[in-house]
This record gives C-alpha cells, structure tokens and sequence, in this order.
C-alpha cells in the first residue's frame, strides 16, 4: 500500500512540475480561469442583486 502512495505521489508531483515549468499551458490555464471565473462571478452578483431587489 505504501509502494503505491509513494508512486502516486510521485506520479502527480512528476506532472506538477511539468505543469509548472511549461509557460504556455500555465499561461493559458490562467487565462481560462481570469476569464471564466470573471464571468462565473458577473453572473453570481447578478443573481444576488436581483435576489435583493425582489
């Protein structure tokens, strides 16, 4: 059991720093959540000020 945890860690540490140190998919995973979670948060404010106002 402790064999495949330390392999699994490794594994997901392996593609942690593959994810890190490969600017263009850091660039563009940022800009899918700035872009996303913008609109994602415009809608939620929307929702709660038309809550308030109903």
């Amino acid at each position: 059991m402790a064999d495949q945890l330390t392999t699994l860690v490794r594994d997901l540490r392996g593609i942690a720093e593959e994810f890190l140190y490969d600017d263009g998919m850091l660039g563009t995973v940022l800009a899918f959540v700035l872009v996303f979670g913008g609109s994602a948060a415009a809608v939620l404010l929307i929702v709660l000020v038309a809550g308030l106002l109903a």
